[in-house]
């Protein structure tokens, strides 16, 4: 695709960020993640019309916060040393009008002290600091902005972390939210998901939540899944006290930051486990 862009707009259009960046060019980004940008006065209004139909166009905002935000997301590494959630939604093809209205309505949905972030014009993303929106209000916010403006899309809640690479997280969790069917998804089934469909995304997990555990950990997952969650029955199989076994769990916890007493934590580590 970007080939076929390139044979028509020919020296119109760049690749490099510092020269896509400047005013007079439109930026869009394809479905893979790639960006280029086109000089705007190279297009026309058709032209924009069906480019709008096979890329996003990257919102490219006077606001120095968004202007961060972008640059820092984009980062290979990115170390965030307050808590972070980061709320991910990607709709389907809108005008700017409507554009514009949704992210007046999510601005003042979410927590004062969240940030908002447009990325393209079809990809919003919200990273919450201390006030957490429940999953309930946000599947209650989905189906009303279905109603409300006709269109239909997908959110995922990404992970709550205390701190930690939110550069990595961000890609991982903007790569899991392609998968999505239309639906408001958390990041652990989403994750999940990703892993089984994408090998590299699958070594990326592995080597984080996987590779650093010392073989006890490991070897605690494989017991407490096979032993149905149970605390009892794992204690047993791996001849620990009840007490021990819970101070394993807990620093697993703490490893990865994944609760293993979840369905969906364990799930999640034993997929990985399996796939390491």
């Amino acid at each position: 695709m970007l080939q076929q862009l390139i044979s028509l707009f020919k020296d119109q259009l760049s690749t490099d960020p510092t020269v896509y960046c400047m005013d007079n060019y439109s930026v869009y980004q394809l479905a893979d993640g790639l960006r280029f940008g086109i000089k705007s006065s190279a297009l026309s209004g058709r032209e924009i019309d069906l480019l709008n139909l096979i890329a996003e166009r990257v919102v490219v905002s006077a606001s120095t916060d968004t202007t961060y935000w972008h640059q820092r997301l984009e980062l290979s590494s990115a170390v965030e040393h307050d808590p972070f959630r980061m709320t991910h939604f990607l709709f389907n093809q809108l005008d700017d009008r409507t554009t514009e209205d949704l992210e007046q309505l999510l601005t003042s949905f979410f927590d004062s002290s969240s940030i908002f972030v447009p990325l393209t014009t079809t990809r919003l993303l919200v990273i919450e600091r201390d006030e957490l929106v429940s999953e309930h209000d946000l599947n209650d916010l989905f189906t009303a902005l279905q109603s409300d403006f006709l269109t239909d899309g997908k959110v995922l809640i990404g992970q709550r972390r205390v701190n930690g690479d939110i550069a990595a997280q961000f890609r991982l969790e903007q790569a899991a939210l392609n998968l999505l069917p239309f639906r408001v998804e958390r990041f652990l089934p989403a994750l999940t998901r990703l892993a089984l469909l994408s090998e590299t995304v699958r070594d990326e997990l592995t080597n984080r939540f996987i590779a650093p555990l010392e073989p006890e950990s490991r070897e605690t997952i494989d017991a407490f899944c096979r032993a149905n969650l149970n605390v009892s029955l794992t204690a047993k199989h791996l001849f620990l006290h009840r007490n021990s076994l819970q101070y394993r769990l807990d620093r697993l916890t703490e490893q990865t930051e994944i609760d293993i007493r979840s369905f969906e934590g364990a799930a999640f580590l034993y997929t990985l486990l399996l796939l390491a």
